[in-house]
């Protein structure tokens, strides 16, 4: 096994190969989701979608990816890392060739991104693990930073992919994937071995279904409140539970079968000695809170992919290019910061980094949310993206590291695919949840807007208005043969309305990332918690 010495000063030369095989790897999976973050209008126009299909197509991915990652990284201890990566590559290149060919939005949400997000689940738990097998001490350390280095470049993507989006279309910028894939395929082939698979380890089906269960109840509930209504079912409700929407109770649902699946790992623990789910990740306090690390920057992307992305397009105008070009303010400081700290401040106190981070992307939501305008944006926009970027990099370039280090030696390579779960739960939260607040809140916003108008209160009346440009949405008053002076009346409350929403559910995000301060007594400073994490006495 190629492992650098931990005295060196950065991972050693022996060891760079693998390295980036690794980081390769982790581009890929997360240059895919950069693709469909600023994919939003060729979706729309290629499809026939509407923003509430491309949010469920982000989040249905993230469900899978997070729901089997924990499974992912099981199966890596068990069958082999090199075995396990290969497997997670060959589904995402099948997936990527589903979504360049997906006929509707169908297809390309349950066919191409379940593919995708099945194959993501091996591969990022495969990368994740492999870290600790290959690396000790201030290497390990630094290789996480150039592993969370790599997603951060790989927001840099929507620059070519943008410019792809606009010129040859949705499908071919995803056959590019393919061949991306496909590189790192053969890549895998100069990983070293890791010191083979443990086949005494236990495969827990029962535990990864009510995983699978939960969270799929959890996210799908919370992502169709805006939908299919809080209390009172709208028209697209597909069914109802005792007269009601059926989201809040799917949320509820979902949350008592994590419960179950907390209580149901702890005895598969506790007899077989091994567990999809070790009790280490759920009673260490350091661990919780690093995983919280791992799960935060992923949130505040999924909440920028869902508000941010579809204002700048629908009602600033921006083209897929000139949406990856501004990538740029937010992947160049995310990138520096993820992979600089670790090699040039090894001595920082993780506490204290993550909580600069966490308070970056407080100021960066609230900033953002200011940016919004009824028309376009301001140029605060570019100021609060670059504060993402920033803040996420910070966060990054200690989350990793703390997740192995409290939780121990034992568990460090399976933490690869809690930690991944961690990292599609942000995802998929940031996207439901902050997606279902600004679709919730556009539609009372503009009932309120438009009171003063009939068609207004029909439409209002009806649950039917959503997120949409003042094109699209003027569309939508045609049939009404409405005078100039009512038209332009419903265009300036749907104009306000739009911008009030979207403020509010980054104001939202903004409170959610200054809770997440509070965590950070948790997270363990130094080394010296690896020792810790494997002491009964640690966990409370």
């Amino acid at each position: 096994m190629a492992e650098a010495d931990s005295t060196s000063h950065g991972v050693s030369h022996m060891s760079k190969v693998p390295l980036a095989v690794l980081m390769l790897a982790q581009l890929c999976t997360s240059s895919d989701n950069c693709l469909v973050g600023i994919a939003s209008q060729s979706i729309i126009d290629t499809l026939g979608a509407t923003v509430a299909d491309v949010q469920m197509a982000t989040m249905a991915y993230s469900l899978v990816a997070g729901a089997f990652m924990i499974a992912g990284g099981m199966l890596g201890v068990r069958f082999g890392w090199r075995r396990t990566i290969r497997c997670g590559i060959a589904l995402a290149v099948l997936g990527e060739i589903t979504l360049a060919l997906s006929p509707n939005m169908f297809v390309f949400t349950w066919c191409g991104r379940v593919l995708v997000g099945l194959g993501a689940s091996l591969i990022t738990p495969s990368v994740l693990g492999l870290v600790p097998a290959y690396y000790q001490g201030r290497d390990r350390l630094v290789a996480f930073g150039f592993i969370a280095g790599a997603a951060a470049f790989a927001t840099l993507a929507p620059i070519p992919f943008g410019v792809l989006l606009d010129s040859v279309g949705l499908r071919a910028s995803f056959l590019v994937l393919v061949v991306m894939f496909a590189v790192v395929f053969a890549g895998t082939f100069l990983l070293p071995d890791a010191g083979g698979a443990d086949a005494s380890r236990r495969l827990d089906v029962a535990g990864v279904g009510l995983a699978a269960l939960g969270l799929f109840l959890l996210l799908t509930g919370a992502s169709r409140v805006s939908t299919w209504g809080v209390v009172a079912p709208l028209d697209a409700c597909p069914f109802t539970v005792f007269g009601i929407s059926p989201a809040l109770p799917m949320v509820a649902c979902g949350i008592v079968v994590l419960a179950l699946l907390i209580r149901y790992e702890a005895g598969v623990e506790r007899r077989h000695g091994s567990a999809v789910l070790p009790s280490a990740f759920i009673k260490t306090p350091g661990v919780r809170a690093g995983l919280l690390a791992v799960c935060v920057p992923y949130l505040y992307m999924g909440a920028q992919s869902i508000v941010m992305t579809p204002y700048i397009q629908l009602v600033g105008g921006l083209t897929a290019t000139q949406t990856g070009m501004l990538s740029l303010l937010s992947g160049v400081p995310m990138l520096v910061f993820s992979m600089f700290i670790p090699k040039l401040l090894p001595q920082a106190s993780p506490r204290t980094v993550v909580r600069v981070g966490y308070s970056l992307l407080v100021v960066a939501a609230c900033v953002l949310a200011l940016s919004l305008e009824e028309h376009g944006v301001s140029p605060l926009l570019f100021v609060a993206v670059a504060l993402s970027g920033t803040g996420m990099g910070v966060v990054n370039s200690q989350a990793n590291y703390a997740v192995a280090s409290a939780v121990g030696e034992r568990y460090a390579e399976q933490s690869g695919g809690i930690q991944g779960t961690a990292r599609n739960i942000g995802t998929a939260m940031g996207t439901a949840v902050v997606g279902s607040v600004m679709l919730v809140s556009i539609g009372l916003l503009f009932a309120a807007s438009a009171s003063e108008s009939s068609v207004g209160v029909g439409i209002a009346a009806a649950g039917t208005h959503t997120f949409m440009s003042d094109k699209g949405f003027e569309a939508t008053l045609e049939p009404y043969d409405l005078d100039e002076g009512q038209t332009a009346y419903l265009l300036e409350a749907n104009a306000t309305s739009r911008r009030d929403a979207a403020r509010a559910s980054m104001l939202f995000s903004a409170a959610l990332f200054a809770c997440c301060l509070v965590t950070t007594r948790n997270i363990t400073d130094g080394p010296a918690a690896s020792s810790r994490a494997n002491a009964p006495s640690a966990e409370g």
